[in-house]
């Protein structure tokens, strides 16, 4: 009986890898476009930008530091997961927008004649 209640004295803190993990199978499994194209590396590489920005917010470092119960921690994994999951689709979606598509290619046209220009 002290042992379960050392263990529920016991501060649980949300898992960087398992948001990250959660993120990518529920992207899996309501979206097409996650690892679905050609360019699935960016989108790798986007989920994994996007995480980061996350785990450096004032929001999670906050949260991080307080002292959780498991059952806290494992709703904060899901919803973080879930947070970074719909700003993925998010960026996903604006990117196929005309008007973003222009100023990316606008943007690189730009760094392009820079570049050359050196």
């Amino acid at each position: 009986m002290q042992h379960i209640r050392a263990m529920e004295l016991i501060s649980h803190r949300p898992h960087r890898a398992a948001i990250r993990f959660k993120a990518k199978m529920q992207l899996l499994e309501t979206t097409d476009e996650f690892f679905g194209t050609d360019d699935c590396c960016k989108s790798a590489n986007l989920l994994e930008e996007l995480a980061t920005t996350l785990f450096q917010s004032r929001q999670y470092l906050v949260f991080y530091e307080q002292h959780h119960s498991k059952q806290e921690a494992k709703q904060a994994e899901d919803r973080l997961a879930q947070e970074l999951g719909e700003t993925y689709q998010q960026v996903m979606r604006h990117r196929q927008d005309p008007v973003v598509q222009s100023l990316n290619a606008l943007f690189s046209w730009e760094n392009i004649t820079f570049l050359e220009k050196r």
